[in-house]
């Protein structure tokens, strides 16, 4: 009888755990979001702040344009140390908005020709070009990290790069999850 009820309990560790990490994770979220410009009205500040980024999406949309922001993009981008951060973390957003080609081709990467151990990842690169083409033979592939916001690149043989027929977001979901999805 407490077999069967250590079951049912574990069981129901396993509906529970998910939902309620998800939910935490999300209020937490929305409450450090809604934070940021503080109210005395519960979810405005969220509101504010969305509707913020989303005017100055659509007004940079235009101005992205003129000579002032071209001025400053450039001014950002040669400057020492702040070049590096600024200039990943716009390739990062415009990647994952889908404004420059980023996470679009993933890829079975094998690790090395004696073994056929292999890693998931995403062709980021095929020419090389911003590293002085060091090979023809070469491709970047980046390699996230399971259960992380992090990840490695790899310069491989083309012929160690198998591409899988799945979308990049799926792909990219089952990296995360560790493979549990």
């Amino acid at each position: 009888m407490t077999k069967r009820l250590l079951a049912y309990f574990l069981q129901g560790l396993i509906y529970v755990t998910p939902i309620a990490i998800t939910v935490y994770a999300v209020i937490s979220l929305l409450s450090g979001l809604d934070s940021i410009i503080p109210t005395d009205i519960p979810g405005l500040g969220i509101v504010i702040l969305i509707s913020g980024i989303t005017a100055i999406g659509f007004i940079g949309e235009y101005a992205l344009k003129l000579r002032v922001v071209t001025l400053m993009d450039r001014l950002l981008e040669r400057m020492p140390l702040v070049k590096v951060l600024y200039s990943s973390v716009k390739d990062l957003m415009k990647s994952l908005t889908g404004k420059k080609k980023g996470f679009d081709a993933p890829v079975l990467l094998k690790l090395s020709p004696d073994h056929e151990v292999r890693r998931v990842g995403f062709i980021t690169d095929e020419q090389l070009s911003s590293l002085g083409s060091p090979s023809k033979d070469l491709v970047a592939v980046y390699v996230p990290h399971s259960l992380a916001i992090s990840g490695q690149l790899f310069m491989v043989p083309k012929e160690y790069v198998e591409p899988l027929d799945a979308s990049s977001a799926d792909v990219m979901k089952y990296i995360i999850a560790g493979g549990v999805t």
